[in-house]
């Protein structure tokens, strides 16, 4: 009762000041899932278009377009300004609509930013309005999805939100990813369904004034309490994410992200609860009682990117994600390392990109170091559903305890045509005990992917083909199969 009357507490305050504020003109956000945007968002940041961190998605339109008039009369190579120009068709008007089809044989088991068919068959339309004079946005999604066992409808992707000075206030269901990672993320990513959530996060990333705070350059902060599920061990926890990301560095990014499960049924959700959460020292929080007032995780990632001559840049980064332990710092970490080479071919806008990326979710001691501990990460003795919403991880798409290399190869010439061509080693679940949502045996593999988009008129089409050396029996593969994919979206 406690809980439910926190909620509704929660959910009254974002909409009194849904209700009562209109300030300053809206700022609808650009959504996780289209890679393509992410790319050019990165190039444009690495040229100076774009500034302050650009790791945490969704981001601001507001703080993407911020300087795009300014773009005629600074010095960038073609590529960059073909990526200004895609950018701009991107940027929804007062009204936009849209409609997405996505279907396959058989969904990846490799999640990335990227958005994929989460069923064989994954379709959503999309209204959005945005008020400049009162600065409100109204985006409702909706969509229906088949297979793999699954067969419903969903608003998955709705929100509404409303500016307050340079805050937006926000209630709804939608992904977020956070973090510099391409093909996986350790703390917050777009595996899992959307959490029903509210919450307040800055719009453009302004840097303090104040000489003592100023040396963090421009700076963004995200919130959110979002209610899991009833059908887990523990009915309808509540979820709590904070990320405070700065720049003070011009392309040097420095990401802070904790998570919190707590409350729920039978649970207690008082102040001294959430007092014990939020301060989390010493004996105050995970101390391996019933008496702990809930599941903490707690992130760290970096990214840096500069200049390797002719144009070409080079984006070093790397996240460490621990279980915040009975210990003043976090401890027990997985980790995540990657490195993406890009820039121009040629001199008409074409421009290519060379990823490779390591994410490991046994836990060890000290980031890199320090003994494997199994079955830990995306664990609780006390929320025995784990870190998990609807049956997959909000975290890592191979859950705990596995290994993922990815080497991935883009390229894009200037009339529009994207290739993409991807190699997974996969390690699933390396113990081949606890509860893995992927698989409950061990598993290796490997995994090749190709495809091919382009905006051919009447939409974004893309299609591609994967490979994989091995099945999962419990998604109901054995051997070594194929799968073709295709996807296409229009925008109004």
């Amino acid at each position: 009762m406690m809980m439910r009357k926190f909620t509704v507490r929660w959910v009254g305050a974002i909409f009194s000041l849904l209700i009562s504020c209109g300030l300053v003109q809206a700022s609808p956000w650009a959504a996780v899932g289209d890679m393509q945007l992410r790319n050019d968002v990165e190039i444009l940041a690495r040229h100076g278009v774009i500034s302050g961190p650009v790791n945490t998605w969704p981001i601001s339109w507001k703080q993407i377009t911020r300087n795009l008039s300014r773009t005629p009369e600074m010095d960038l190579p073609p590529y960059v300004r073909h990526a200004v120009m895609r950018v701009k068709g991107k940027i929804p008007g007062k009204l936009r609509m849209s409609v997405r089809m996505q279907a396959t044989n058989n969904p990846a088991i490799v999640r990335g930013f990227a958005s994929t068919a989460r069923n064989d068959l994954d379709a959503d339309a999309t209204l959005e309005y945005n008020n400049s004079d009162s600065g409100t946005t109204l985006h409702i999604q909706g969509g229906y999805r088949k297979g793999n066992g699954e067969d419903y409808a969903h608003l998955d992707g709705s929100y509404i939100s409303q500016d307050i000075g340079n805050w937006s206030a926000y209630a709804g269901a939608f992904d977020r990813w956070w973090g510099p990672g391409r093909e996986s993320t350790l703390i917050l990513s777009n595996n899992a369904r959307p959490m029903p959530s509210v919450g307040l996060r800055r719009i453009e990333p302004k840097a303090f004034k104040t000489k003592w705070l100023s040396w963090m350059g421009p700076w963004q902060w995200d919130m959110f309490v979002a209610r899991m599920e009833e059908d887990r061990f523990i009915a309808n926890p509540l979820f709590v994410g904070m990320r405070l990301t700065f720049e003070p560095i011009k392309n040097f990014e420095v990401g802070l992200s904790r998570t919190l499960q707590l409350c729920g049924e039978g649970r207690p959700c008082g102040f001294q609860s959430w007092t014990k959460a939020l301060i989390s020292v010493g004996d105050l929080d995970n101390t391996g009682t019933v008496n702990e007032p809930g599941n903490q995780l707690a992130s760290i990632d970096l990214a840096y990117s500069f200049s390797l001559g002719g144009n070409n840049s080079l984006k070093i980064y790397a996240e460490g994600t621990a279980e915040d332990q009975n210990v003043i710092l976090p401890f027990q970490f997985a980790k995540l390392l990657g490195v993406s080479i890009y820039g121009p071919y040629g001199n008409k806008g074409a421009k290519w990109r060379i990823t490779t990326e390591f994410s490991d979710t046994v836990s060890r001691n000290v980031w890199l170091f320090g003994k494997q501990r199994f079955n830990l990460i995306y664990r609780h003795f006390i929320y025995q559903t784990g870190y998990r919403f609807k049956g997959r991880a909000l975290g890592h798409s191979l859950d705990n305890d596995s290994r993922l290399f990815s080497i991935i190869t883009q390229y894009q010439n200037s009339s529009g045509w994207e290739y993409i061509v991807k190699y997974h080693h996969v390690k699933i679940n390396i113990d081949g005990t606890g509860n893995n949502t992927v698989s409950v045996p061990k598993k290796n593999m490997d995994i090749f992917e190709a495809s091919i988009q382009r905006d051919i008129g009447f939409g974004n089409f893309k299609v591609g083909l994967r490979h994989n050396s091995d099945g999962i029996p419990v998604l109901g593969n054995e051997g070594a199969f194929s799968s073709i994919s295709i996807s296409w979206e229009i925008n109004y």
